[in-house]
């Protein structure tokens, strides 16, 4: 597979037909789905739905699963040809995969004092839980993943980022629970819950929640909390979720109590094992080390 062909079959893709892809891409139609057919051929399968006059192409599972890692292979061959074209200046773009969490204030700071020291550093984040944040890591698509503990961290280097993000129960201003300092196991029965996808696959609170309960009634699963939230304060369920996520000041619609006993998420920094990395990389990381040492000797003095 030729790189410049799995470009095209990505802006077919995204242009929803050859006619727009050929006209973004600047070059003739029938080439473009002679590349397309052959691209078929070399794979063996089928890509498109055809028969769809009029409509928008369709995936076939097989095109499907090859938009998905194409995208990845073009990402990964224009990461790499910017990295070598860099030379020995120290800039590029920094790609961090992270779960959402406060912590992710420490990694903010760090990016200011990188970009102050070396301004052609950008910053790409991708927003997403463990399973798919480990998979870029794997993949090389992410320098660092932001992980949830616990997670199997035998594959990477990696350190913990100080704090803890307190685990709690996302509603209505207006909702009776709203009255409670804290949200206890039993309290949760029957509620319609909204969970993170990462929560579920760690269990995260089923030591919490105790075995002589009945199960949670979980109506969807999400990894945006923002975008939970908008389902919450519309009054289609509760979010489990960290503090401090969305807006829960006055006005907001919105407010958020802790789990009582307290439950906490910890998280840690990291990026894959025996993996050399960019010099914009090497540069943040040794700046996030800064900040995190500032902050544990802050913590010790306290």
């Amino acid at each position: 597979m030729e790189i410049r062909v799995l470009r095209n079959f990505v802006a077919v893709v995204q242009e929803e037909g050859v006619t727009a892809a050929a006209d973004v891409l600047r070059i003739s139609q029938p080439a473009l789905s002679r590349q397309i057919k052959e691209l078929e051929e070399e794979m063996g399968a089928t890509l498109f739905v055809r028969g769809n006059r009029g409509r928008a192409l369709e995936l076939t599972h097989e095109g499907q699963l090859l938009y998905r890692r194409a995208r990845e292979i073009v990402e990964l061959a224009d990461r790499t040809k910017s990295e070598i074209a860099s030379g020995k200046q120290i800039e590029g773009n920094v790609h961090i995969a992270a779960a959402q969490a406060q912590a992710m204030d420490i990694l903010a700071e760090a990016a200011v004092h990188v970009r102050e020291l070396h301004p052609g550093i950008h910053m790409q984040l991708h927003d997403d839980f463990g399973e798919n944040i480990i998979e870029r890591l794997n993949n090389g698509l992410a320098d660092f993943g932001v992980l949830v503990q616990p997670a199997d961290m035998s594959r990477y280097d990696h350190f913990a980022l100080p704090g803890c993000d307190p685990m709690g129960l996302l509603m209505r201003a207006d909702d009776e629970l709203a009255d409670r300092k804290t949200i206890h196991a039993e309290d949760l029965q029957g509620l319609p819950l909204i969970m993170p996808r990462g929560a579920l696959l760690r269990r995260d609170i089923s030591g919490w929640y105790g075995k002589n309960l009945r199960p949670f009634d979980v109506v969807g699963t999400m990894n945006l909390s923002f975008n939970a939230s908008r389902f919450v304060r519309a009054g289609y369920g509760y979010e489990l979720s960290l503090n401090g996520m969305v807006d829960t000041a006055e006005g907001s619609g919105l407010t958020f109590r802790p789990l009582d006993p307290p439950v906490f998420a910890s998280l840690s920094l990291a990026w894959k094992k025996d993996q050399s990395l960019t010099p914009a990389a090497q540069a943040f990381l040794d700046c996030v080390r800064e900040v995190v040492s500032r902050i544990r000797q802050q913590q010790s003095g306290e």
